[in-house]
């Protein structure tokens, strides 16, 4: 019923870096889009809502002050190449394995308080892994890029 938030994964850093992505995954279980409106975090001086996109051959990254919309029934991953969270102005070195804590704000009034897994970039995995057809119409424009480290080799 209602918003279910999993997945909560931020990068970690090296000695330095000032800022960071966070990646979520959020269902809309509820009859009602819901927008994802605000985030914070108590180790970052500031947080956004960013999209990467490419625009004429360079990829670019935007806040998105309006949010995300969750569609009904729907659901949105924020994952590395598309769709973030922006953390900036880290007070210390996040490093992989440690357990941190996002705020997320909805436009409903819902706040959800979550832990967050440090993780190495290669180590972070949105959803069930496989890129495309995750986001449901979020009415912002964007393209899926998340594949770029999927390929089977192996097999």
């Amino acid at each position: 019923e209602g918003l279910k938030v999993s997945d909560v994964q931020i990068r970690a850093t090296a000695p330095g870096m000032t800022a960071t992505g966070g990646y979520v995954t959020i269902h809309n279980h509820s009859d009602e889009a819901d927008r994802l409106v605000g985030v914070a975090a108590d180790f970052a001086a500031k947080a956004e809502i960013h999209i990467m996109m490419h625009e004429n051959g360079v990829m670019k990254m935007r806040a998105l002050p309006d949010g995300i919309e969750i569609p009904a029934g729907g659901m949105v991953e924020l994952a590395p190449g598309g769709l973030h969270l922006m953390l900036m102005g880290l007070t210390r070195k996040l490093q992989a394995g440690q357990m941190l804590e996002v705020e997320l704000s909805f436009a409903s009034g819902t706040t959800m308080r979550l832990p967050a897994h440090v993780k190495r970039p290669g180590d972070i995995v949105v959803g069930d892994g496989r890129s495309g057809g995750h986001n449901q119409s979020h009415g912002q424009s964007h393209s899926h890029s998340q594949s770029q480290s999927h390929s089977n080799s192996g097999s």
